[in-house]
């Protein structure tokens, strides 16, 4: 389709031949007042959608531009003075690559409009695999260096937090309609939800990869030069050319939507466009046009009103002037806790117009409530009206504006104070995937971990803060007026390691707190010094001596990723364990867990061998946590990591011994973090882990997991790891595309001699039965972060939590009363940016705060309550009144409560 140069400072220049317009009406005539509006009018700006609504709650209207190619789109907020300001990378965290068709629409019912874009990833896996390419990172990185932005190839599903936008289309299913224009939100079976409807299809398949290495071949190019110029129609005559379906997808939640293409007899094959939806019979549904290329238009009439349980309210407007239709009105309809919100906005999709009478879909709801405010700020309100009628209302009968001055809005409960903390973590520039192309998502960026104590003796709580690879350990030391920062000598000797996770406890028994640190993360080779591990001792006096112990291992340098502190032999002095995590350029070998003893004076031993020999390769730990599983009165550990189960190690006074129950073996997923805690006040220990949650690429059960194949397939001296989805078929398909396998091991470009052969080859047809053998083949049944409920017994329930706390990987967790009502609450943090551009960042994630019920149940707050973080949030230091929350490449965040 071209290509185009990423130019600097491009955006504010204004295109004299083309650009974005804004034309003022003036009785009659309109004028170009685009550049003193505030709206971007440049030669890169390929808008293709313009959807307009009242993207912030303040009832005047937003703009929002989707742009084609290699463009961001445009969010403009009204500033009520005939200007705009845009604001989108201060509100949207990640977007769609090349943006098509959009609707605005109040898609969860919460009074807020949300925003569906459309883009062109392919919907069924064997296109995926032959018309799709992505962007490599230092493509992304090459474009966000010159301005653009966070663009991913995938339709976006924006959903409105309030002040903020959440990027949700994984966690719903609709990322993936293929060459996708038309976008509409509308409730096409009355059950009070709005369901979305894409308009699907692209005459020719220019990105049909055999096709562009055919027709980039010297060979083709030169054929093609004639004495007349050159044949470019034969060029184009020969593209393939496929029809789509186009796509429904019924709303279930708000959040979740379920494919209904087939149910809904919209599946035909097509090249289709534009689309609208009206009510054209007159019989209470909207019913769909669809506008299609080269062939006849589809005119759908909607069978909704069969249903009998599904009521609906509809509205005629009449606006006062010359605004005859009331465009911009908005309208509430309540019933009960039932609550819908419309807005009067004809103009939708992709160059589109839908039926200008609007349209409310109320499930079972009987008589409703109704108030609509119109363009000029009057009000009309309706009480107890029946459903089933079209209203007609006029602008002109309505009510001066008589605001409703009450608030609903909820107390805050944790406040984010302005003061800055004195520390900034410093992410290094390290690139995983340049020394391991097998990965999709970077192992480098994990940090900063943080412990709290009393770590000079003066009675005031200090807080140790992790550094990335050449940013050294930091303790922020609590005064009376907050913190100041200090940097033992000590620990800037260390600074070439990355700290991966800390813990601070009493090592040699002198009354003062030490602290251990692990050095982790796959930025050296696995010989490097760097990842030793560093025992500090304590002068009482927050005066740092390193210890001269090899340390979790003394035959090896160690990748570790996680520690904990805790008497497992009880002989009244304080014990660890260290996790390994993925070992340097061996993603998915399992590392070993270390049970190291003291000896009461500072002094560790590995007795992994004699008291808990099952930890020996038990997986790629992430992380840990000592505690008295079983009531029994000793320390238990529990463990998990990537590929791995919530492991359990039961200590009976002289071993542990791993005694996993199923329920917990079999949840094996990609597990970041364990939390210990007593959510149901049961007295006994639950816990709390934190996952790759469900808003993602990757999707994984106990039927079609995720699978990770490994090997030196290429027999070079180096793993070969493959990473792959079991499908219906019971076949694992890899992920990646030909060309990446290609690039990982050279061999296979005799495999898959073209795009068209590899699309529907599985790992077991890509290497035969002999390459197939002694591979490490490792799998992920589950990805979604849980709540495990202990009843005793060695007995677990496994809760999944809310859809809240799915939508972005979770790395951090706590516990508190943060509300004060006697119940411990949880809250969550996440987010990871360091990740391929075809699985797109996981942004998604504000932290997540889960008011515990006393039943071991969770109510999610709302925004308004204030836990309201940005960024990468890795670690949690709980106070008293007040939370510290750690942030990759950012500042510490202070949240009173």
């Amino acid at each position: 389709i071209g290509s185009f140069d990423l130019r600097r400072n491009e955006r504010p220049k204004r295109d004299v031949l083309g650009g974005d317009k804004l034309m003022e009406n003036r009785e009659g005539k309109f004028y170009d007042i685009s550049e003193e509006a505030g709206i971007y009018g440049s030669v890169i700006g390929f808008g293709l959608g313009v959807t307009v609504g009242d993207v912030n709650g303040d009832s005047w209207d937003d703009i929002y531009v989707s742009n084609d190619f290699f463009e961001r789109d445009y969010l403009y907020l009204n500033q009520k003075n005939g200007t705009f300001s845009e604001v989108l990378t201060e509100k949207m965290n990640s977007i769609s690559g090349a943006s098509m068709g959009a609707d605005m629409a109040d898609i969860n019912n919460d009074g807020s409009n949300d925003l569906f874009v459309t883009e062109m990833l392919p919907n069924d896996y064997e296109r995926l695999k032959s018309v799709t390419t992505f962007e490599d990172w230092n493509r992304y990185q090459y474009g966000l260096n010159n301005g653009y932005y966070h663009q991913f190839t995938r339709n976006t599903f924006q959903i409105n937090n309030g002040s903020n936008f959440s990027e949700m289309s994984r966690m719903a299913g609709v990322e993936a309609t293929d060459w996708s224009w038309g976008a509409l939100i509308f409730d096409m079976d009355n059950d009070g939800y709005k369901d979305l409807f894409v308009a699907n299809g692209i005459y020719q398949d220019l990105t049909d990869q055999d096709y562009l290495q055919y027709a980039s071949s010297e060979e083709i190019m030169t054929s093609l030069v004639t004495k007349n110029g050159v044949d470019y129609k034969s060029l184009i005559d020969i593209i393939p050319s496929n029809p789509l379906k186009n796509f429904a997808y019924r709303n279930q939640n708000g959040v979740e939507f379920q494919d209904v293409t087939e149910d809904y007899g919209l599946a035909t094959p097509s090249f289709s466009n534009g689309a609208a939806y009206a009510d054209l019979d007159n019989d209470g549904d909207l019913d769909l046009v669809v506008n299609n290329v080269n062939m006849p238009s589809f005119l759908y009439r909607n069978n909704a009103e069969k249903n009998a349980n599904n009521n609906y309210i509809a509205f005629t407007l009449k606006g006062e002037g010359q605004n005859t239709l009331a465009i911009g009105s908005k309208i509430w309809v309540e019933s009960g806790e039932n609550k819908y919100y419309i807005e009067q906005q004809p103009t939708r999709g992709f160059q589109s117009s839908i039926d200008p009478r609007p349209f409310v879909g109320l499930s079972s709801s009987d008589k409703v409530n109704i108030k609509v405010v119109w363009p000029s700020g009057k009000i009309t309100e309706m009480k107890g009206v029946d459903p089933n009628q079209r209203l007609t209302l006029s602008e002109a009968d309505a009510s001066k504006l008589n605001p409703d001055l009450s608030s609903n809005a909820n107390q805050a409960i944790f406040t984010q104070e302005a003061i800055q903390l004195p520390f900034q973590h410093q992410e290094n520039n390290f690139v995983d995937f340049d020394v391991d192309r097998s990965l999709f998502l970077m192992k480098s960026t994990l940090g900063p971990k943080v412990s709290k104590g009393d770590l000079n003796g003066d009675g005031i709580v200090d807080i140790l803060v992790g550094g990335s690879r050449d940013q050294a350990t930091t303790i922020l030391l609590g005064t009376k007026n907050g913190f100041e920062v200090t940097h033992p000598e000590a620990f800037d000797r260390a600074a070439i390691s990355e700290d991966m996770e800390s813990v601070l406890f009493d090592a040699d028994n002198d009354g003062d707190l030490d602290i251990y640190i692990c050095s982790g993360s796959i930025e050296y080779s696995s010989s490097s010094s760097a990842f030793e591990d560093r025992l500090y001792f304590n002068d009482g006096k927050g005066n740092f001596t390193k210890s001269n112990q090899l340390l979790p291992s003394q035959t090896r340098y160690v990748s570790s990723s996680t520690v904990s502190a805790a008497d497992f032999d009880g002989d009244g002095d304080i014990d660890l364990f260290v996790g390994e995590g993925s070992k340097p350029m061996q993603q998915g070998v399992p590392g070993d867990g270390f049970l190291l003893a003291n000896d009461g004076k500072g002094n560790f031993t590995d007795v992994t061998a004699n008291y808990a020999p099952e930890l020996t390769s038990l997986g790629m730990i992430t992380g840990s946590t000592f505690t008295d599983v079983n009531g029994d009165g000793k320390i238990d550990l529990v463990v998990v990591g990537e590929y791995m189960g919530v492991e359990m190690f039961i200590n009976d006074g002289s071993k542990l011994t791993r005694s996993t129950p199923e329920t917990l073996a079999k949840i094996t997923g990609w597990w970041n973090v364990i939390h210990a805690v007593d959510i149901d006040g049961d007295g006994d220990m639950d816990f709390v882990a934190g996952n790759h949650g469900l808003n993602s690429r990757f999707k994984a059960s106990e039927s079609e997991p995720i699978a990770l194949f490994v090997k030196d397939f290429d027999s070079n001296g180096t793993l070969d790891p493959i990473l792959a989805k079991y499908m219906a078929d019971g076949k694992a398909y890899p992920y990646g595309l030909r060309h990446n396998l290609i690039d990982q091991i050279k061999g296979l470009k005799k495999v898959l001699p073209d795009y068209t052969s590899f699309k529907d080859m599985s790992i077991r047809d890509i290497f035969n039965a002999q390459q197939m053998q002694d591979v490490l083949e490792i799998k992920a049944t589950q990805l979604s972060s849980v709540v495990i409920i202990n009843n005793g017994n060695m007995q677990f329930e496994v809760r999944e939590l809310p859809s809240q706390a799915q939508v972005s990987p979770i790395y951090a967790i706590a516990s508190g009363d943060f509300d004060h009502d006697g119940d411990i609450d949880i809250i969550l943090g996440g987010n990871l940016y360091a990740v391929k551009p075809e699985v797109g960042r996981y942004d998604a994630s504000y932290g997540t705060f889960l008011k515990n019920d006393g039943q071991g149940n969770f109510v999610v707050a709302k925004p308004a309550e204030g836990f309201f973080v940005q960024g990468e949030v890795r670690d949690f230091a709980v106070f008293d009144n007040f939370v510290i929350v750690a942030r990759n490449n950012d500042e510490l965040v202070k949240l009173s409560y």
